[in-house]
């Protein structure tokens, strides 16, 4: 029994010195500035659309053996941080950004480590972003393409194509493509 409340008592005693616990009104005992996230959320600075309509979650429905085109933008988002002071600061999720594909088994709006998990490599459809690597600052957004091609792809199926920014900061920003894959539809004489 002794050995039960031990523990207990020791991570009480831990959250108290360490800062943790909250006071009776929500304050914190401790205040850091730390961006949001520390990569572990969606930036939310990734688009993808037809050029016209750009959004973060796209989707469209694309025949076999068909290559469509699709615009990416990255922009510099601004974040901000406030101390228990009540003075904050502004930061942005910006500076070189590498751009990766993957899929999903299905659409998931987790945080990183609860997503990164369900990723997989792209084999089907083929997928291909160019450039793979852009720089965002505050003013200027970067700009990519990706080409998304349906040779051999599996009709009636639909791929979660996940668009991946990664800051060399340590941010991850991410878009969803929902590619519905249609058959190809021949006609046949009586």
């Amino acid at each position: 029994m002794i050995r039960k409340v031990y523990p207990v008592a020791m991570i009480t005693l831990m959250l108290l010195a360490g800062g943790c616990i909250s006071g009776p009104r929500g304050d914190t005992t401790e205040s850091q500035v730390i961006p949001p996230g520390y990569g572990e959320f969606n930036a939310g600075n990734i688009l993808i659309g037809d050029g016209e309509v750009m959004i973060d979650h796209y989707g469209l429905a694309v025949p076999v053996n068909r290559t469509v085109t699709l615009k990416g933008l990255v922009f510099a988002r601004e974040y901000r941080v406030s101390s228990s002071s009540g003075e904050s600061t502004t930061g942005y999720h910006r500076g070189k950004v590498e751009l990766k594909a993957y899929l999903a088994d299905t659409f998931v709006r987790y945080a990183w480590n609860g997503l990164e998990s369900r990723l997989e490599p792209v084999s089907e459809p083929k997928v291909e972003i160019r450039p793979e690597t852009v720089e965002v600052e505050p003013g200027k957004n970067g700009t990519f393409e990706v080409r998304i091609g349906t040779l051999g792809a599996t009709p009636g199926k639909t791929y979660y194509l996940y668009i991946v920014a990664f800051g060399e900061d340590g941010w991850k920003g991410w878009a969803v493509v929902e590619v519905k894959i249609e058959g190809n539809e021949t006609l046949t004489s009586p």
